[in-house]
């Protein structure tokens, strides 16, 4: 199934990329405020991977025009053909985010915004341990999360023509993945509609 999982998302943001690219709101007032707080505790060349970086709007192209030196890292191919024509000055790699392998302390700043929810619930918590170790000591991890367990999938999600899947743990088991590697959560904040909520939460490796 996790082989399954994996190509229905890599071939569902293909076939979607433009749709989706369409509903991202640059101005976003969630997202701007925890990006905000973020730069808030960066050095001015801070180093940022933004895992599942879509198109690069508006996370990456964000950080990329404050001067940061930014990769972005996604597995559909069409997303980062986007990305590459929004955000040229930033670094980007097609990779399923669980396979990669960067050195220790190699980030001052991680991102993952609206990613880990398509990641198969059984490799997660590799994958916060994998950003754990390529942090810097003191530097942050902002993700957002799903507030329920629950794994499924869609035929035709928003009528894009493409099917896509979801993996979540609960909010108290995201939590707990984060501290069993040995972040301490900093910021943790609820926001959503009436279809959906989702948990934001920053966390520091510890200095």
């Amino acid at each position: 199934m996790t082989g399954q999982h994996k190509r229905t998302v890599e071939s569902g943001y293909d076939r979607m990329a433009e749709a989706y690219l369409s509903t991202k709101d640059p101005e976003d007032p969630t997202m701007l405020a925890a990006l905000e707080d973020l730069a808030r505790g960066l050095p001015s060349t801070a180093a940022i991977l933004d895992l599942g970086c879509g198109a690069g709007i508006p996370v990456t192209r964000w950080l990329a025009r404050r001067g940061y030196a930014v990769t972005g890292v996604d597995v559909s191919a069409r997303q980062l053909e986007l990305a590459r024509r929004y955000v040229p000055e930033a670094t980007f790699i097609k990779a399923d985010m669980t396979d990669l392998a960067f050195g220790p302390e190699t980030f001052d700043a991680v991102v993952a915004l609206y990613a880990i929810t398509h990641v198969p619930r059984a490799e997660q918590p590799a994958l916060i341990a994998d950003v754990f170790r390529w942090l810097k000591p003191g530097s942050a991890f902002l993700a957002t999360w799903a507030v329920t367990g629950w794994e499924g999938e869609e035929d035709d999600w928003e009528g894009w023509g493409a099917a896509m899947r979801w993996s979540n743990h609960d909010l108290e088991t995201n939590l707990g993945m984060l501290r069993e590697v040995g972040f301490e959560v900093n910021s943790v904040e609820t926001h959503g509609d009436e279809k959906e909520t989702w948990l934001w939460a920053e966390a520091r490796r510890p200095t």
